[in-house]
């Protein structure tokens, strides 16, 4: 039996070692920092989506007008903001509440995702009666991220649906 016999790694297995991880590292680097810009797009178009479903909700059973206001449209300095009965300014501090809750998304939330949309009057209300959008609220928010973008499409019977042409989050084709 060799007594002499070392156990353990000698520093040539180490360095190749540590090379071959950090060859491997490097490949995978942009792949994440593609899904983690991917994931800031699918957050912000799900909140959207959430936020009109609760604003279509909240007005039926409150019998009254909750209005989503839109701010900065085709920048990444984009937001928007909720309020009962009238339009809310969401770049001015405590301005969009629903019972005292501030209810403002802004793209600080989502570092450079740029956000367009086509709402009416760069608002978008429901009917508390029905729950449908006024034809001029009905409309399209669409969310980018670098090639990447999804939509969040508000139809006047007031449903909203998620689609993407660049196939961001599983989302279906538009």
């Amino acid at each position: 039996m060799d007594q002499n016999r070392q156990k353990g790694f000698t520093l040539i297995e180490l360095l190749i070692t540590v090379v071959i991880l950090g060859i491997l590292l490097a490949l995978a680097a942009p792949s994440f920092f593609e899904i983690l810009e991917r994931r800031k797009i699918v957050g912000a178009t799900d909140l959207l989506h959430s936020d009109l479903l609760f604003a279509k909700t909240e007005t039926i059973k409150r019998n009254k007008v909750i209005r989503i206001s839109f701010k900065n449209k085709g920048t990444t300095n984009w937001c928007y903001g909720m309020k009962e009965e009238v339009t809310c300014d969401c770049t001015t501090a405590n301005d969009c509440d629903i019972d005292g809750v501030e209810r403002v998304v802004k793209a600080s939330d989502f570092p450079n995702v740029s956000s367009t949309w086509t709402f009416g009057s760069d608002t978008a209300e429901f009917d508390p009666i029905r729950g449908f959008v006024n034809l001029n609220d009905a409309g399209t928010a669409t969310f980018s991220i670098g090639s990447a973008d999804t939509n969040v499409v508000l139809s006047i019977t007031g449903r909203s649906r998620i689609c993407s042409d660049t196939g961001i989050g599983g989302y279906p084709s538009c």
